[in-house]
């Protein structure tokens, strides 16, 4: 869903109402499915000819199980396929570097985001010194309760107060998309101050 803010600022929101800032690299992570769906297919030719084999009815659970488990690893790179990489929720940035279960980032901590390089950490791309963009956020020095995290390697890195998020796993980063979210994350900034300033009405 795509809603206009302020001077005609596109936000864009997903099925659970993320507002969502930097999305996954689908076409890479669509391409996983490949095998799964291969595997599947393989599971389901040796359940038809244990059908019609009945000497070989020992393929009907050989097929079966690798059927279950090509449909095990389909569901999760659909799961990783829907889930973002950066996204904006009830005043938290949402941080996805590893479960399904995102850092949920108090947004006043967040200062900036700006562009980077860094390793692309694809096999056997690092022999070849293969690097990629990043997106770094900067938090708050003030802010010691986040200044690290374990995160996954292949996806990004999180210390001192820094996040990087490795381009390789999200959709293309381009200058015009971090100066979006900057100026995202400044009116955000502008609203909490806003609120803070303005006063409240006593309940009647």
């Amino acid at each position: 869903m795509i809603m206009f803010g302020p001077v005609g600022t596109k936000y864009v929101f997903d099925a659970l109402m993320r507002e969502i800032w930097l999305r996954s690299n689908n076409r890479l992570l669509a391409m996983g499915l490949i095998l799964p769906s291969l595997g599947f297919l393989l599971g389901a030719s040796l359940v038809v000819v244990a059908v019609n084999y009945p000497s070989v009815q020992w393929l009907t659970l050989v097929g079966g199980l690798v059927m279950a488990a090509s449909l095990a690893a389909g569901g999760v790179i659909a799961n990783t396929l829907r889930m973002p990489r950066l996204a904006y929720e009830h005043e938290h940035l949402l941080v996805y570097l590893g479960d399904v279960t995102p850092f949920r980032i108090p947004v006043e901590i967040v200062e900036c985001f700006f562009l980077g390089h860094g390793p692309a950490m694809l096999a056997g791309a690092e022999e070849h010194g293969a690097e990629t963009r990043t997106i770094i956020v900067r938090l708050a020095e003030a802010a010691e309760a986040w200044k690290n995290r374990e995160v996954k390697p292949a996806l990004g890195h999180w210390c001192n107060g820094y996040v990087t998020i490795r381009g390789t796993w999200c959709e293309p980063i381009t200058p015009d998309l971090v100066q979006g979210m900057n100026q995202r994350l400044i009116e955000i900034h502008r609203q909490q101050r806003a609120e803070k300033q303005s006063p409240r009405k006593e309940p009647s």
